[in-house]
């Protein structure tokens, strides 16, 4: 049955989020630019300044309206996701670790893959046909994937340290304990410094590492985010306090900060895509994954936002897990490090800088963005298949427990 962008969905969006942030930097830009370009106009063709401004006006007053019908047709399209969730390998208060081993290979090489703290673990199995995991087990391997359920709500504020020594050192314990391999640790954005300190922390138990568009030097290239970072905690330091939390919305308006229009841009070219297409779908599919996003307590908040993003204490040698300095050079498992050359949220000079620092380490450099590496078309023959043919040549004599 076709699209239709007037019926309702059956739970309705909100998205893009935050939807008045946006909206509200398309309303003043456009209406605010209305008025000088029209005396501009004015002058250089001798025209009445009157008419000219009524022109700006209906070219900006058709542009919004461009937006709104790209967002209306987003928030009301029929796309939901329905894959179905993987067993339950393995959890904790605010973490599970989700089996996606095919169940007729249940000694297939254990991968440990951890996705950043910010945003939901499915932009790995976003869709059956844009799976990252689901790729990786079908060329032999195991995934067992973290899910991070937020820590908006639990009683006990939850640390960066906690998440670590609380969470993925048992959860490791049990990959061992079960499967008798040690496991290869996949970390995705910022969850690859936490696979990162339990690498360091636990290195007898490892059998290698790949770091997926991981920062390291926070201030390096483009500092447009740590800009952000240090400005918001400030802002958001009362709110921090009062919740105990930092919510989603003042998540994502600091990803708005790296570049206010980059939404707006988005929006205004889906207006235009057809929404019986496949492509409206997978833009609908990344879209509700952005826009599902998860709270930060405010301990983890901190951290990310001053100790890592303003302090830089991970590049200056500062970071430390329950007493162990987490430094690159003490990883002595092989490690593979991939670096989108279009990575707008993890400048490629910064996940550099950890690469120069690992003792056993390739480094491919791959012409996609920060979520393209895990969700887009090209993905598979640009990043999945060289990352998979690396791991199948180090974990099949170096993944066994001893």
């Amino acid at each position: 049955m076709a699209f239709d962008p007037a019926e309702s969905s059956p739970s309705p969006r909100i998205g893009p989020r935050p939807l008045w942030l946006h909206l509200g930097t398309a309303a003043m830009t456009w209406s605010g630019a209305a008025f000088p370009a029209a005396m501009w106009s004015s002058i250089v063709r001798r025209t009445d300044p009157r008419s000219e401004f009524l022109t700006m006006v209906q070219i900006a007053s058709d542009r919004f309206a461009r937006l709104m019908r790209g967002i209306e047709t987003y928030q009301k399209h029929s796309y939901r996701r329905t894959l179905p969730a993987p067993p339950v390998f393995w959890q904790c208060a605010g973490m599970q670790v989700l089996d996606y081993g095919l169940p007729d290979k249940p000694d297939a090489p254990p991968l440990l893959i951890v996705p950043s703290l910010i945003n939901r673990y499915y932009i790995l199995d976003l869709r059956e046909q844009q799976s990252f995991v689901r790729f990786l087990a079908a060329q032999g391997f195991r995934p067992l994937v973290v899910a991070w359920d937020g820590f908006g709500e639990i009683a006990e504020p939850v640390t960066i340290d906690a998440c670590i020594t609380e969470m993925l050192e048992p959860a490791l314990c049990q990959i061992l304990n079960v499967t008798g391999r040690r496991p290869a640790l996949i970390g995705y954005c910022l969850g690859g410094l936490l696979t990162l300190a339990l690498a360091v922390r636990r290195p007898g138990d490892i059998s290698a590492q790949v770091f997926m568009a991981t920062p390291w030097d926070f201030h390096a290239g483009d500092s447009r985010l740590a800009e952000a970072a240090a400005n918001g905690l400030r802002m958001i330091e009362p709110t921090l306090q009062t919740l105990g939390f930092m919510p989603i919305d003042a998540v994502q308006a600091l990803f708005y900060a790296i570049d206010p229009f980059h939404v707006i841009d988005k929006f205004l070219t889906f207006a235009d895509v057809d929404p019986n297409s496949d492509e409206a779908t997978a833009f609908v599919a990344l879209e509700d994954w952005l826009n599902d996003g998860l709270p930060l307590s405010a301990p983890i908040a901190r951290t990310l936002l001053g100790s890592w993003y303003t302090d830089n204490a991970p590049a200056r040698g500062e970071w430390s897990v329950a007493g162990t300095a987490i430094r690159p050079e003490a990883a002595s498992q092989p490690a593979y490090i991939l670096v989108p050359q279009q990575d707008r949220i993890v400048p490629p000079v910064s996940a550099e800088a950890l690469s120069a620092l690992l003792p056993d380490v390739v480094t491919h450099t791959v012409d996609t963005g920060h979520i393209g590496m895990v969700s887009s078309h090209r993905a598979p023959a640009l990043v999945w298949q060289p990352l998979t043919s690396w791991l199948q040549g180090r974990l099949c004599s170096t993944c066994q427990a001893q």
